[in-house]
């Protein structure tokens, strides 16, 4: 029974009949059978299985927040005596299949732990385009490797809407995956702490990633937490990407290894803004005990980290304080403890929440190579204009002149150019965080001085 299989919803809102005509339609041996769904509410009480290669369709499906929660078109239902681990059931060894242009929508409240659809150990070539799920207990999408180690590779994933899962919204996307255009709102709403992000990967099972005008907003976690093992070429790029008010760090890029030291792939991130996250959490909250101390960016161990055309922006309207609190937040992790090897951030702009006291840079002596391009600039505050450059000028008096600029760290590099005849030689006399003092050896010297600051010496 090769070809296109177009059904019609019974109206049994028990699941039983919609479900056992969806499956008998891919129980044949062909792989190359499409079962499109016609418009209308579909109910099902068990897992829909494409065997591989097949593909499941239908007709429109939730584009936003709203659409999602009130979809059009075709609208599978998972009813309240469900009975299984997804609404749509990938199975081991599946091949080549699609599935578009649909809803799920979990409104008749299953048990926990439902994902919208499971992808067990080695599925490959998930194409997976225009849909949304909503409301599911569990993942959105969710891969699961086997216990000798076979896991999925290749997920595509084109204009997908996850709204509110119970826990994250897309759980281990595999090995050269490419997301695009994805929207992800409310994801962890169950969750642990492991279970409550946008997008979440573990070290054994993604790499060479590709996250393209994808967005990521209101979260109880982060939006992406990314720990790829992979090889030098099998970096994470997000290019084009944002999050919004999102619980935790926008961008959470760690090392879960036991030391903090293993091999972590590259992250690459260009042209991007994460706006206001950081927002949801305080002291004795669940993620290592960091109660509140939340970034743009945070990066946790030994990672490897560029960034370019990609700003952090402060946001008042969950916490008139602001937040994030920082731009970028450096920290150690694992016994050895492993700290970021090079964070380089070539372009944009770090904002970060004054109302919090907060800074640019969270622990920046933590990186072995911590490189900032010249026009990055900081600012504090909500919505605020003012450029904090890394460099200037000064006129001494009486042979002195102190520079305040929070660019300036005890470690920092400090340049100096006389733009006028010193009186006598210039040195740094004494260097902290936030400022530094210009010293001639001539105590009369009113000479005019042009400063820059590296980061690190």
């Amino acid at each position: 029974m090769p070809g296109i299989v177009t059904l019609s919803p019974s109206g049994d809102t028990s699941g039983a009949t919609d479900a056992a005509v969806i499956n008998a339609a891919f129980s044949f041996t062909d792989t190359d059978i499409s079962v499109q769904l016609g418009p209308g509410d579909w109910y099902t009480n068990a897992p829909l299985s494409p065997g591989p290669g097949n593909e499941l369709a239908g007709v429109k499906g939730g584009m936003n927040g709203f659409s999602s929660t009130h979809p059009a078109g075709t609208v599978i239902h998972p009813v309240a005596a469900f009975s299984g681990g997804a609404v749509i059931d990938m199975a081991d060894g599946s091949r080549g299949n699609r599935i578009r242009d649909l809803a799920i929508l979990n409104d008749l409240h299953t048990r926990a732990g439902l994902d919208g659809i499971t992808c067990h150990r080695d599925v490959n070539s998930l194409w997976v385009q225009r849909i949304s799920i909503c409301l599911v207990t569990g993942h959105g999408i969710a891969y699961y490797q086997g216990s000798d180690g076979t896991d999925g590779d290749a997920l595509w994933m084109e204009r997908v809407m996850i709204q509110r899962p119970g826990l994250n919204a897309v759980h281990r996307p595999p090995n050269d995956s490419n997301i695009t255009d994805c929207h992800i709102q409310y994801a962890g709403q169950a969750g642990d702490s492991t279970n409550r992000h946008g997008f979440y990967s573990t070290p054994n099972s993604s790499g060479n990633m590709c996250y393209t005008a994808c967005r990521v907003d209101l979260c109880v976690g982060s939006a992406w937490v990314i720990d790829h093992k992979g090889t030098y070429g099998d970096a994470t790029k997000l290019t084009g990407c944002s999050t919004e008010r999102n619980g935790q760090s926008g961008v959470l890029i760690i090392n879960s290894s036991s030391t903090g030291t293993d091999w972590r792939a590259p992250v690459i991130i260009s042209g991007c803004c994460f706006e206001g996250d950081g927002t949801g959490t305080g002291p004795g909250d669940a993620n290592h005990g960091q109660g509140g101390e939340f970034a743009g960016i945070e990066v946790r161990g030994q990672n490897r980290v560029f960034i370019s055309g990609t700003i952090t922006a402060v946001s008042t309207t969950d916490d008139p304080s602001g937040a994030p609190k920082y731009s970028l937040a450096l920290r150690q992790s694992g016994s050895a403890p492993g700290q970021p090897e090079t964070v380089e951030w070539a372009s944009g702009r770090m904002n970060y929440s004054t109302g919090q006291s907060g800074q640019a840079i969270l622990n920046h002596s933590l990186c072995d190579n911590l490189m900032l391009g010249e026009t990055v600039t900081q600012t504090g505050g909500y919505e605020s204009t003012k450029a904090v450059q890394r460099f200037g000028k000064v006129t001494l008096k009486s042979g002195s002149a102190k520079v305040s600029t929070p660019w300036a760290f005890p470690t920092s590099l400090v340049q100096l150019t006389p733009l006028s005849n010193p009186a006598g030689r210039l040195y740094v006399s004494s260097r902290t965080t936030g400022s530094f003092t210009i010293t001639s050896t001539a105590s009369t010297d009113t000479c005019t001085v042009a400063w820059a600051l590296s980061p690190e010496s």
